[in-house]
């Protein structure tokens, strides 16, 4: 059974299952931590034409073979990863591309690396934002208001480019078939399910947690295509995971503690999974 989460603005969108309730973070570790788990080391380049090809499977049906290959559009990639919190244009400066937590210098070492390699420019740096005029205004363009414009987002390429940002910065993978990205106080949690549900995920269970930010948890059985492109950048993910670890002596939370409740929750999303 195909099961997926509506939003009220989206009247298109039918709600057949709501996830049922986990055991909330505590607070206190909300607002600095992303939920990122170490994975698989696969390398990969990025450009804004395709350059990195992997034999991927169909979309729409996941077990037969086809086509169908990892493209992956830079432009796209980098919009994903951009924070949003609150929304695009919160605290923002003149030029600013992106702001950053002082855990996620891996993370800016690869954007500055892309931002290189396949838009020649190199990104001015200010405590842990980067500035780029050019950059910014092409990020700015993708943006209606505070909500990202999915028009803009015509092909499969784009899509999926886009989701691999988004996971590259704030997602976790919990085994071959269960999948999380976590945002907090950001708009663009409508934009990744909406993207989800139109990439045909067999299973997507959408929960908001009312902390202080509000955290949004996104669970979901990705297709394999989508597996193959999130696959691309997991040594990347895991520099940045260690890094989150070895921020943990500023925060009241162990680094034992943190992956115990990683596994904690884990295990309740597979349980959840395996009931539908």
């Amino acid at each position: 059974m195909v099961l997926r989460f509506g939003f009220s603005d989206r009247s298109q969108k039918t709600v057949t299952s709501i996830l049922p309730i986990l055991k909330n973070q505590p607070i206190s570790t909300m607002k600095n931590i992303l939920s990122i788990s170490v994975l698989c080391s696969i390398s990969m380049l990025f450009s804004q034409t395709p350059t990195t090809k992997i034999n991927g499977v169909t979309i729409k049906k996941q077990h037969e073979v086809d086509t169908v290959q990892v493209s992956i559009n830079s432009t796209y990639f980098l919009l994903g990863t951009l924070n949003d919190y609150i929304n695009h244009h919160y605290a923002s400066k003149k030029n600013q591309f992106d702001r950053y937590y002082d855990f996620e210098k891996p993370l800016m070492k690869y954007v500055d690396s892309i931002a290189k390699k396949d838009f020649n420019i190199t990104l001015m740096e200010d405590k842990n934002v980067f500035f780029s005029e050019e950059l910014s205004n092409e990020m700015n363009a993708f943006y209606a208001g505070t909500s990202l414009d999915e028009q803009q987002f015509k092909s499969i390429e784009k899509k999926l480019s886009f989701l691999l940002g988004v996971y590259y910065r704030n997602g976790e993978k919990i085994n071959e078939q269960i999948y999380k990205i976590q945002l907090a106080n950001s708009p663009k949690h409508k934009t990744v399910c909406a993207f989800l549900n139109e990439l045909n995920c067999p299973k997507i269970f959408f929960k908001r947690l009312d902390n202080i930010p509000t955290i949004y948890q996104i669970y979901f059985q990705p297709t394999e295509i989508m597996k193959k492109y999130f696959a691309t950048i997991e040594t990347e993910k895991e520099k940045l995971f260690n890094s989150q670890l070895d921020s943990f002596s500023s925060l009241k939370i162990s680094k034992a503690d943190y992956k115990k409740e990683m596994e904690r929750e884990s295990l309740e999303v597979i349980k959840l999974f395996e009931k539908k």
